[in-house]
């Protein structure tokens, strides 16, 4: 007889349960019933797979048809354009506006401006005129940061950035044109209408070309001749010769009340000229994304 495989009791025939333990039997008599699969299916064999046609790598294209024949248009890619261009001059006369804004980048920093000018003065004189041209190249620097919404600093006056020497070849070019000129000018009537044609020229060309090479970072010739090309257009060739007898006049003005008026009236004409320089060429935004 069958025992229980669990509590090992002898087990009654067709019982499908231990009558001690109650654990189920498996079925002995008959075999346990099987899910018939259904008949292998036969594959037919895998054939060649199609093929993807790839294109040929880009190459140069090589030569066809003799040795006449020309690349395809297009083929290469188009060269990149410029990525500096040169600010547009605005070549309009705005004295009034000029002076007036002068005066106003001015009177935001008049104490500091006019200190600069005693100082500028002093060392000029003791340095035989060797430091006044970087020393003005300071002062515009001075001019440029109050437009720019910055706050100079006397350090400026100091502050060169390797552009010393074009600033005293400047300063020292129109001195020596302006000494020749005025030596012909004390020896005849000719020579001192020249010297009367000549100088509001040299003003400008000092004006507007020392921060072109503070701002721009050229040389002293560079300076001179894009600052020559706009002053001796024929559209406005008189004009610019007022502007320069204006600012010169204005300047020397201050000779009176023994120099001391040349603290405010120097000063003046320097922020002039940097509004000046600003309308017509521009001046770089730290804020800008730059060439």
């Amino acid at each position: 007889m069958a025992q229980c495989p669990k509590c090992g009791i002898e087990l009654e025939e067709g019982k499908k349960f231990c009558r001690n333990c109650g654990m189920p039997m498996r079925a002995t008599d008959e075999e346990a019933g099987t899910l018939p699969l259904p008949p292998e299916a036969k594959t037919a064999p895998e054939g060649p797979r199609p093929t993807i046609p790839v294109a040929p790598p880009r190459t140069a294209p090589t030569q066809q048809g003799g040795p006449a024949y020309v690349p395809p248009m297009n083929y290469y890619p188009a060269p990149r354009p410029e990525v500096y261009a040169p600010p547009p001059v605005q070549n309009r006369i705005r004295l009034g506006d000029w002076l007036s804004g002068g005066w106003q980048v001015y009177k935001e920093n008049w104490l500091l401006m006019s200190l600069a000018t005693l100082l500028g003065s002093f060392l000029g004189s003791i340095t035989i005129g060797f430091l006044v041209g970087p020393l003005l190249m300071g002062l515009y620097r001075m001019a440029l940061k109050t437009m720019r919404g910055e706050q100079p600093e006397m350090g400026d006056m100091f502050n060169w950035e390797g552009r010393f020497l074009h600033a005293f070849l400047l300063a020292l070019i129109c001195a020596l044109v302006y000494g020749g000129v005025a030596s012909i000018g004390s020896n005849s009537s000719a020579g001192a209408l020249l010297g009367l044609v000549a100088t509001p020229f040299l003003t400008m060309i000092l004006a507007l070309g020392m921060p072109f090479i503070l701002e721009r970072k050229v040389d002293v010739m560079a300076a001179i001749n894009e600052v020559g090309r706009l002053l001796f257009s024929r559209s406005n060739l008189v004009m610019w010769w007022i502007v320069g007898l204006v600012l010169s006049g204005i300047a020397s003005l201050g000779i009176f009340g023994c120099g001391v008026g040349l603290l405010l009236t120097f000063p003046w004409m320097v922020c002039s000229a940097a509004v000046a320089y600003r309308d017509i060429y521009g001046i770089d935004d730290p804020n800008r994304t730059l060439h």
